[in-house]
């Protein structure tokens, strides 16, 4: 039907571009605010509308190549993002947390002699003693960052502040492509963004947030073989999964999970075809390929997974008996209660993780919003027209959480690609509420831009407020003492220095400050006391020590006599859990 020589459009396609300019309309219209902060909350608004308009610009620049556009696309959403996720990393966090610590010193050992710190070329694996060994990719990652910039509380985590930045660039292409829409890209790329615990793990230099590119990854992949058929999209994609599996220990269980999806993407779509499964099992199979040989060399990894996370007790159960272990009525009680809390909107939308490595208990896992925008996404997903690749992101939603189930622990480390799902699957919520009457576009819009305004709010607590509240749990100041002994040996003193052994962690952090600090002149004047077994008085006069501030820790030197030159070493709030002192 034509009026006035103008075709009209479907009545859903005029209300989706309504609302597109709608929004527009209230970003830029916005008024202007009347304090500092609120200032600041229409800033990033201001950014956030720009992105989607130069976003929505360079897509539709006809002349530029398609990989020009690409990578246009991609800077434009990089960059922002890594200025947020970037800046300040040595600030807050105040202190660096023990994992943190121990893979710094791994990537330094790698990047300054190729081996680990046990001496080992190369390895696949890291083991850090214990029952406890590390994957690789982090390592490495964290090594090439050393090997250029050198050591600093900044440049041990801007490795992962990387990566949630390339997170957040992918989903933006993975919404694109499934969704056929700019806009819904732009809106799951800034609700990943602003998610609490998306940016928590974007500022720790840890393993857990190294998986999420490889599944975003595979995903994109997913959707280019279901567009185009080609066979060589399809063999990429698994070829992220096998690589991703050494990415996190727990992608151990997820790869082969999101593998399983796939095939159920393959059936949907060709059936009992056997060609396309073939050619996913071959990329994600070649790069395990190295595993092989590294298991058969190192026997002992597989069982110490296994009491590391107490799955069974693998020194008097086989696999099988384990397996019956788990599958057993408290077994299988047990961790169906821990799925729930994975989606318990406490958790969710609310409280958050418990932990402050993991959260700051005034912010949930997503932003509040989302309470609204997942079940209108689940719904708009279910309402849709049904695809495969639909489909894929209930599945990638419910599955994620499948190996902190497992372990039995409700910690949003051990999930965290439930976040990227989660930000697409509300992007098509907020796409079905812009496709509805004024009503329901004005919520979604009053959704979306609480989006920022609350994120603003969690921002300045996690730089204020959260900062000093999580020392505790970043092991405390001991950054502060050893710098106190270094101040007080200074080169060329030859005094020994103590460390007392009930401060955890210390053989890691100690070596990794004397690095930093290039005072590995230290390491051989070093010793290691327990307090409860130390001979005092075969410790030289003048030796430095750093011990608890415990009775219980000083009390062998305290019978010896007075301490000397006592220096607490404070917290930001003025309590000290460690001394300098000498004897």
């Amino acid at each position: 039907m034509r009026r006035g020589g103008t075709s009209s459009r479907p009545m859903r396609a005029r209300r989706g571009m309504g609302a597109q300019r709608l929004s527009g309309e209230i970003l830029t219209d916005y008024p202007r605010r009347r304090n500092a902060d609120e200032r600041a909350s229409w800033g990033t608004l201001q950014a956030l509308s720009s992105m989607i308009r130069v976003l929505t610009h360079i897509s539709d620049c006809r002349r530029l190549a398609a990989g020009a556009r690409v990578v246009g696309i991609a800077a434009c959403i990089a960059v922002p993002v890594f200025l947020l996720y970037g800046t300040r990393l040595g600030y807050s966090p105040i202190y660096l947390a023990h994992d943190e610590a121990i893979y710094a010193l791994c990537a330094h050992a790698i990047a300054t002699t190729a081996r680990d710190v046990n001496g080992h070329l190369l390895p696949l694996y890291f083991y850090i003693g214990g029952n406890f060994w590390d994957t690789p990719i982090g390592i490495y990652s964290m090594a090439l960052f050393l090997k250029v910039f050198g050591v600093s509380e900044s440049i041990i985590r801007t490795p992962s502040a990387v990566i949630g930045t390339l997170d957040v660039v992918l989903v933006y292409f993975v919404a694109r492509r499934l969704f056929a829409s700019r806009l819904q890209g732009a809106t799951a790329a800034v609700l990943l963004a602003l998610t609490p615990a998306h940016f928590i793990h974007s500022r720790l230099a840890t393993d857990h947030i190294y998986v999420l590119p490889f599944v975003l990854g595979w995903l994109l992949c997913l959707i280019a073989f279901c567009d185009r058929q080609r066979a060589g999209a399809l063999f990429a994609g698994g070829s992220l999964l096998g690589v991703g599996v050494y990415t996190y220990l727990a992608s151990v269980v997820l790869m082969p999970a999101y593998l399983l999806v796939t095939f159920i993407v393959l059936y949907r779509r060709y059936g009992m075809t056997p060609r396309p499964f073939l050619v996913a099992i071959a990329g994600f199979a070649w790069p395990l390929i190295p595993l092989v040989p590294w298991l058969l060399s190192h026997p002992t990894q597989y069982a110490d997974h296994l009491r590391m996370y107490s799955l069974y007790d693998s020194r008097h159960l086989s696999t099988l008996q384990g397996l019956k272990e788990m599958l057993s009525r408290t077994g299988v009680t047990a961790r169906t209660d821990v799925y729930y809390e994975f989606f318990n909107p406490s958790f969710l939308f609310f409280a958050g993780d418990t932990s402050y490595i993991n959260g700051t208990r005034h912010a949930g896992v997503f932003p509040l919003a989302l309470a609204l925008l997942l079940p209108f996404g689940i719904y708009a997903v279910l309402l849709a027209r049904r695809t495969p690749m639909i489909e894929t992101l209930l599945l990638g939603f419910f599955l994620a959480p499948i190996a902190a189930v497992l372990v039995a622990e409700v910690k949003i480390n051990r999930a965290l690609v439930i976040m990227p799902f989660a930000a697409l699957i509300a992007s098509a919520g907020l796409a079905w509420m812009l496709g509805g009457g004024r009503a329901r576009q004005a919520a979604a819009l009053a959704l979306l831009l609480a989006v920022p305004l609350q994120f603003r709010s969690f921002y300045r607590d996690y730089m204020n407020e959260y900062r000093l509240l999580s020392g505790y749990w970043f092991e405390g100041n001991i950054r502060g003492g050893l710098e106190e002994l270094m101040r007080r040996n200074p080169p060329g003193a030859g005094r020994p220095v103590y460390l007392g052994t009930d401060i955890q962690w210390l053989d890691w952090y100690w070596p990794l400050y004397l690095v930093k600090e290039r005072r590995q002149d230290l390491q051989a004047h070093t010793v290691y006391f327990d307090p409860k077994t130390i001979n005092v008085h075969k410790v030289p006069t003048g030796s430095s020590i750093l011990a608890r501030t415990e009775a219980a820790s000083q009390q062998p030197f305290l019978s010896a006599g007075p301490l000397r030159n006592l220096t607490p070493i404070r917290e930001p709030n003025g309590s000290a859990y460690f001394a300098v002192f000498e004897r």
